[in-house]
C-alpha cells in the first residue's frame, strides 16, 4: 500500500487521537473517504461523552469542528496546511480546544480535571 493513501492518513490520524483521548473519545466514524481526483475524508467521533466533533482532511488542509445541530463550530488551529503533522501535537491542542468548552463540574464527576 503506498504511503499517502487517504485510508491509511486517516488511520494514523485515528491512531494519534486515540493515543491522546484515550477512554475520552469513542463512536469514531470514517466517512467521505477518497484517493482521485485527490485526497479527502472526515472522521467523526464522540469526545468527553460531550461534544460530536468532526476532522476534516482535504489535499493536506485539515481541521476539527464541534458539531451543533445544522452548524458547525470551528476549532482554531495553527497546524492547518502541514503535510507532515506532528498530530499528537495538533490533538493535544484540540483537546485544550475542547476542555475549555465544558463545565470544570462535569470534567471532575469524570476524573477528567
Amino acid at each position: 500500500m503506498q504511503r499517502n493513501k487517504s485510508n491509511e492518513i486517516a488511520r494514523d490520524i485515528i491512531r494519534t487521537a486515540k493515543e491522546t483521548f484515550n477512554e475520552k473519545i469513542n463512536n469514531i466514524t470514517l466517512f467521505n473517504l477518497t484517493d482521485e481526483p485527490y485526497k479527502m475524508f472526515s472522521i467523526k467521533c464522540t469526545i468527553y461523552n460531550y461534544f460530536v466533533l468532526v476532522f476534516n482532511y482535504d489535499r493536506g488542509h485539515f481541521g476539527c469542528n464541534i458539531v451543533c445541530g445544522d452548524d458547525a463550530i470551528a476549532l482554531p488551529n495553527d497546524r492547518e496546511w502541514d503535510n507532515d503533522c506532528d498530530f499528537a501535537a495538533f490533538w493535544k491542542n484540540v483537546d485544550e480546544q475542547i476542555r475549555l468548552r465544558i463545565p470544570d463540574k462535569y470534567l471532575q464527576a469524570y476524573g477528567w480535571l
